[in-house]
Formats: structure tokens, C-alpha cells, sequence
């Protein structure tokens, strides 16, 4: 990619022409804020704090197995596994024996939505640390339980063990025995990557069986007494007005109902693909102008009509 010399003149900033910047952002669009000329980003100190209590974000149950809260979404990113990653190593148990527990607001910790690559950024950190203390919490119980000093204990896939004599050991479903766990442990470091023996290495993505066998509940699978998809009319263009319209043929869909308020004009059916189907019988004219803008001149309308500053 060839710069533009004109991009590159003292006083004129970093700029790129409309080329070097569809190359950069791979032909997309990228939205962003700004803040005295500078990238601009909202933090997490614009939420509610995270919880502090390590419950928050995990739970053991009478089985051993763990539960990780957490109010991100998969949503093809991977987190579903890379979070459970990350509370694995931390707590030393298996990947395996993580459960992802996502998005439900009962049991979640509120943390804004998924959005903007912050999941790892942001989520990540405090559930390590969630981890860390949970870990150290246990292992704490584990040596009032064995009367063991700390210092003699390993832990490892769940379990609480004599270094010594491996034998005299205690599992960690035993020490919260399936309930929240009340005690706290302040100042504990989260492991260094060295010590990492789940996410220093690539796993398969947790939910690939599912996804790839059509186990996996998507929005689009919900089935609910009486409800009904619906498909909307879409105008052509921003500004177009609807001049006339001929509705019979989608109401002679067996099954449709056709909603009309104005311009607002949907086709409903209890089966989508039906829905959409009346919907292509629809015939209605649009009065638009033409358009001023194009995939030529998006770059330059964009940057006269952006507000000062931006």
C-alpha cells in the first residue's frame, strides 16, 4: 500500500485517502468516538462497579462442577471457552468441569452487554481475580480441614492434597459443600503465565458439538403458544415514501395476518419462511431521490458532513 504523499505534510495529522482507509478496515465500516481528537472509548467506571465478593462470579456445587457467571454472551467470539479458561487455570480444575452460565440476569453480574471487544479486556481480569481468591479461600479451608499448614498443600483438577502423602486429600465440592462460600482472603495475586496449564495452550471451542450437530438453541429457535414472526416492509431508501401499495396477495397466504399503521406495513405467520414468502407478494411503489451519495463519494460526504471535532 502506497501512502499518499499529501497525508504525510507537517502540520496536516495522520490521514489516508479513501483507498489506504478501506484497505485498513478490510472494506468495512468502523465507528468510533472521539475526545479532543483522540480515540475514545467508554470504560467500565461508566457502569456499576463489578461485584467484589469472588460469589458473584463463580459457584461449586455438591458435584464438584463449577459454575461461571458471567453477563457476556457468546455470540461466535469464543468467550464461552476462553472465559472458562481462564477460571479454570486459576482455580485449578479441569476445563472440562466449567460451566458457562451466560446473559442470565438472575445469576449474572451486570456488566454493560457484549459489545466492542471488552469481554476479555474487562470481564476477564476480575474473574481471574475471582478465581485467585477462590483458590486461595479453599485451600485455606483445606488446611483447617486436614490440619495440614498451607505451605504442604497442592491443589490440582479440584482437589486438596498433602504433598507428601497424596492420600489425605479433600475435594473442593466437600469444602463448599454445594453452598455459597463465606469466607474471603484479601491481596491474592492471580497466576503469573508460567504456572498457566489451561490457557497457554488452544482448545476446541466448548460449544462445537452442539453448534455443528444443530443441538445449539439460537433466538431464532424460541417457540412460544401463539407466537407469530413477523416480516416488515422495507422502504428502498432513507426518505422514500410510499406512494401505493397492493396488499392481496399476502393475505391470500393461508394463515397471514397483514398489520398496517401508515407506512408501516408487516406480514405475520406462525412460520417464518411463510411469513417472508407473503411478504415477496406485496406490491408497492416508493417515490425516492436519487441518491447524492455513493461508494465513491461515502469517504468525502462523511468528512464534510461530520460535526466539528469529530
Amino acid at each position: 500500500m502506497k501512502p499518499d504523499p499529501e497525508a504525510r505534510k507537517p502540520g496536516a495529522g495522520f490521514q489516508v485517502t479513501r483507498r489506504e482507509f478501506l484497505k485498513l478496515t478490510g472494506g468495512g465500516i468502523v465507528v468510533f468516538f472521539t475526545v479532543g481528537g483522540l480515540p475514545f472509548f467508554p470504560e467500565q467506571t461508566e457502569a456499576a462497579p463489578l461485584p467484589e465478593d469472588f460469589n458473584a462470579f463463580l459457584r461449586i456445587g455438591g458435584d464438584g462442577r463449577v459454575s461461571c457467571y458471567t453477563g457476556k454472551i457468546e455470540m461466535g467470539q469464543g468467550v464461552i471457552t476462553s472465559l472458562a479458561q481462564m477460571l479454570a487455570d486459576e482455580l485449578d480444575v479441569a476445563l472440562e468441569r466449567v460451566d458457562m452460565v451466560m446473559g442470565d440476569t438472575d445469576l449474572c453480574p451486570w456488566d454493560m452487554g457484549t459489545f466492542g471487544s471488552r469481554t476479555t479486556r474487562f470481564f476477564g481480569p476480575p474473574l481471574r481475580a475471582a478465581g485467585a481468591e477462590a483458590r486461595a479461600v479453599l485451600l485455606r479451608l483445606a488446611s483447617e480441614r486436614l490440619d495440614i499448614p498451607e505451605k504442604r498443600l497442592r491443589m490440582e483438577n479440584g482437589e486438596i492434597f498433602e504433598a507428601a502423602r497424596p492420600e489425605n486429600r479433600v475435594t473442593y465440592a466437600r469444602l463448599a459443600g454445594g453452598k455459597r462460600i463465606e469466607r474471603h482472603v484479601s491481596g491474592v495475586e492471580v497466576k503469573d503465565p508460567s504456572a498457566f496449564k489451561v490457557m497457554h495452550r488452544p482448545e476446541l471451542r466448548t460449544d462445537s458439538f452442539e453448534k455443528v450437530t444443530g443441538r445449539a438453541r439460537y433466538a431464532g429457535d424460541i417457540q412460544l403458544p401463539g407466537m407469530l414472526y413477523a416480516r416488515i416492509l422495507r422502504p428502498p431508501a432513507h426518505d422514500a415514501r410510499l406512494v401505493s401499495v397492493d396488499l392481496s396477495g399476502a393475505e391470500k397466504v393461508e394463515g397471514v395476518r397483514v398489520v398496517r399503521e401508515g407506512d408501516l406495513i408487516a406480514v405475520l405467520h406462525s412460520r417464518p419462511d411463510t411469513a417472508e414468502t407473503a411478504l415477496l407478494k406485496i406490491r408497492a411503489e416508493f417515490e425516492h431521490k436519487t441518491g447524492q451519495v455513493d461508494d465513491e463519494s461515502i469517504f468525502d460526504h462523511l468528512l464534510k458532513a461530520a460535526p466539528e471535532g469529530s
